[in-house]
């Protein structure tokens, strides 16, 4: 808390520029080394600047060192990134590549080639939805391309196979005629 409080205030203080202390004459104690990081400003032995946060005063908070630490905090990478999937299991027997049971769970591929899936928070706190919502969370979605052609290296060839079962709710949707790379029966 400490750290976002001095923060906000060090940021305040660069935008409005009046508070901060330049690399002048006017400010003898500061050094013009380029900042590292927002603690090499505080460890610094420099003349405290007061600011001014949610109506106290902070002084322990040191002077700017360097005019482009904005920018250096800017280009620092972010700790949190996009998840992604590095773990592909092969079979000791076979030397095959495994199937992932969370795809098989979550996911239906159909006949042509597609996979549906549920719309996520269907079946949670349906007290507080309302029917035209929950109908719409009913249907299911197709995923995209490049979805589709991670969850076909997810799976092994068993389950590509197409599956014919009775009274298969999806019969309609496992042929796709209106698409040229789908299509069964040939142009007349």
């Amino acid at each position: 808390m400490f750290r976002s409080i001095a923060t906000t205030a060090l940021r305040q203080a660069i935008q409005s520029r009046a508070s901060v202390c330049r690399l002048s004459a006017a400010c003898p104690g500061v050094v013009s080394l380029p900042a590292r990081s927002f603690t090499s400003l505080l460890r610094s032995n420099d003349v405290p600047v007061r600011f001014s946060v949610a109506g106290s005063n902070i002084s322990f908070i040191k002077p700017l060192v360097s005019p482009y630490l904005l920018d250096c905090m800017q280009t620092i990478p972010t700790l949190q990134s996009q998840p992604s999937r590095t773990v592909i299991k092969f079979s000791m027997r076979k030397g095959k590549r495994k199937t992932v049971k969370a795809v098989v769970k979550r996911f239906k591929r159909l006949d042509w080639g597609g996979w549906i899936r549920t719309l996520s928070g269907r079946n949670k706190k349906l007290w507080r939805k309302r029917s035209n919502r929950k109908r719409r969370l009913r249907q299911h979605v197709l995923v995209n391309a490049n979805q589709a052609t991670l969850l076909d290296k997810m799976v092994t060839k068993y389950w590509k196979r197409p599956r014919h079962y009775i009274d298969d709710p999806y019969a309609p949707y496992h042929t796709r005629e209106e698409f040229v790379h789908t299509r069964r029966k040939p142009l007349r």
